[in-house]
């Protein structure tokens, strides 16, 4: 009796008590979306009040000295606004220790962008807070957080009629339409793709999905549901942009697919015109294995009358001829080395390791009589040049790694690196190379797959992305077993299919094409794939060997027919003048919604 008054008692109570619980929650609630919005209203109360300049666009980019493509985009981006209107202020918020002229002196000296006018430098105090470093656990949410607090510092500290960001921070976006102004937004990479959410799907172990997550079904179960939930307000923040362009068609699919709209694709501002300048002053004599010596990076180049064409020095470096024997200096002993470099900052996703990997297989023939070459001079004399720099102590332990991994494949002899050099130390690296390679999955587009193809170096790229996408197109596939045939790139960026040539031969009869005589300058790249190979696309270490036991052995005729192609559609594609006619196309419209100067001029200044 006791027992059946006491479940009396508590089913009597039941109801109340939940309907209690629930009033809680619903007060709880309450509570804090009228904080939340209280804070949302002061927030663009304060930022409101801060003297909003007109005709002035803000470029939000923190790290200006990260020496990487998106530091191009900036100057590049600053100097075509400068030249849109020279009334319109152009500044720059940046953490780095730099004054205006300091920064317009670099980007001439690095990138060789000369800016119109001066810039004004909005100085960033909090802009760590956006390193992925300060992030262990949760580095997207931390990052993305991170990203509103420099943003609000930006805005307060100068408020721009257009904020322009070319660093890809979309959750500050809400910030700066609170604060009244437009958003543009130059996108390099999604920060959450499509792509990323298949992997923690089926569990695949990369550098951004670690093993231990990968191994355990709780907690990739998780880690699905919290990139699910970061999308969604990821593409909400997106859809805050007013102006929205892309570099790629692979970042566009992904962009559409999150925020919405029609974003507008514009390749990054490669160095096209100046490395084409240089490839002209190859010396590549027919028939011969002599394309061009290996010089000293800092050797001036030197007047070959015989063909009224400059050429680099001949000279190797002490390291490449210390490997031959005997006292001979001459030219066609030491230029029998190809060189294949490999030009990107010391970063994970770079997979420089995997390059690594790939070389020795070349090197050693992994077993398989396709890839032999041990008696394949090409390859015996084959060296490697990474060129790159480091952002910190992180990338600094990479490139310590990196050594030590040589040594452990036996390849250190044959294997450089060249870090932090400056941009015509790099120049001079690009024109002495034959083969350029790059190893980045889903690389949203590959500014230095373009550089290879322009100064006259074959690309071996990855079949994802921007490089199979929109660069090296058409490419072709080497198998290990010594296939070689074309490749097609699906809608999701990779290369599925694979076409053998001739039984896996190569045709060079079939390559006969040039892309020079193309006139349709479109950036949908599915449209070359009728013409003949600019390059090699590759997606593991295997093929990637294969591909290069293969280039390395292709014939000179063959190899400058293919490096001929690629430099005619990387002038076509890809040069700074494509970029400011594209950038200045998009921002046209926004322009126009500016004060008239006149119109200012009546206006009384807030302070």
């Amino acid at each position: 009796r006791t027992r059946r008054g006491l479940r009396s008692a508590v089913a009597d109570c039941e109801p109340p008590a939940m309907a209690s619980v629930l009033v809680c929650v619903l007060h709880a609630a309450l509570w804090l979306f009228s904080i939340g919005l209280f804070l949302v209203v002061a927030l663009a109360s304060f930022l409101r009040s801060r003297r909003k300049n007109e005709r002035s666009v803000g470029f939000f980019h923190p790290f200006t000295s990260d020496g990487g493509g998106g530091e191009r985009v900036l100057w590049c981006a600053v100097r075509d606004v400068q030249l849109m209107d020279d009334t319109v202020t152009t500044v720059v918020y940046t953490g780095d220790a730099l004054n205006g002229a300091e920064l317009q002196k670099r980007a001439f000296e690095r990138f060789g962008v000369e800016l119109l006018r001066p810039i004004q430098v909005v100085k960033l105090v909090s802009r760590n807070l956006t390193l992925p470093e300060k992030y262990p656990r949760f580095t997207m949410v931390g990052q993305a957080i991170g990203s509103v607090i420099v943003t609000t510092e930006a805005l307060s500290k100068y408020r721009p009629f257009l904020f322009f960001d070319t660093t890809g921070h979309a959750f500050g976006y809400p910030i700066v339409q609170l604060a009244g102004c437009r958003v543009a937004a130059y996108v390099h990479y999604p920060t959450i793709s499509s792509d990323m959410i298949k992997r923690v799907r089926s569990r695949a172990a990369a550098y951004n999905n670690d093993t231990k997550v990968t191994r355990s079904f709780l907690k990739s179960s998780l880690k699905l549901i919290y990139y699910r939930v970061f999308a969604v307000m990821y593409g909400l923040c997106g859809r805050c942009a007013d102006v929205v362009v892309v570099n790629s068609t692979w970042t566009r699919g992904h962009v559409t697919q999150l925020w919405g709209g029609a974003p507008r694709t514009v390749f990054p501002p490669c160095d096209v015109e100046s490395l084409l300048g240089l490839g002209d002053s190859r010396v590549l004599p027919d028939d011969s294995r002599v394309d061009q010596g290996v010089g000293d990076a800092d050797e001036p180049s030197t007047s070959n009358k015989s063909t009224g064409k400059a050429s680099t020095s001949a000279k190797s470096t002490s390291k490449a001829s210390s490997r031959y024997s005997g006292t001979s200096t001459s030219t066609e002993s030491e230029s029998r080395e190809k060189v294949v470099i490999s030009v990107g900052q010391f970063r994970p996703e770079k997979d420089h390791a995997l390059q690594l990997r790939a070389w020795a297989l070349m090197k050693n023939g992994g077993g398989d009589k396709a890839l032999k070459g041990g008696d394949d001079q090409a390859i015996a004399d084959a060296r490697l040049k990474f060129v790159g720099g480091c952002r910190g102590v992180a990338d600094e332990r990479r490139l310590k790694g990196l050594r030590e991994l040589c040594v452990e494949l036996g390849i250190e002899n044959s294997v450089d690196f060249h870090v932090d050099v400056p941009f015509n130390t790099l120049r001079k690296l690009l024109i002495g190379a034959h083969f350029g390679l790059h190893a980045m999955v889903d690389e949203h587009f590959g500014i230095c797959v373009v550089e290879y193809m322009a100064s006259g170096a074959v690309p071996i790229a990855h079949a994802s992305a921007g490089p199979a996408m929109d660069i090296v197109v058409p490419a072709l596939t080497v198998h290990a077993k010594g296939q070689v045939g074309t490749s097609s790139v699906g809608s999701d960026g990779k290369a599925s299919e694979f076409e053998v040539k001739d039984g896996g031969g190569v045709n060079p009869a079939a390559w006969s094409g040039t892309t020079a005589n193309r006139t349709n300058d479109s950036h949908n790249s599915h449209d070359d794939h009728h013409e003949s190979p600019v390059g090699f696309l590759a997606c593991n270490e295997t093929e990637y060997a294969a591909c290069l036991s293969h280039a390395l052995r292709m014939r000179d005729g063959d190899r400058r027919a293919m490096a001929k192609r690629a430099r005619a559609r990387a002038a076509r594609m890809f040069g700074e003048t494509q970029f400011s006619q594209g950038m200045r196309g998009a921002l046209s419209g926004v322009f126009q919604k500016m004060e008239p100067v006149t119109d200012l001029a009546r206006k009384p200044k807030r302070r």
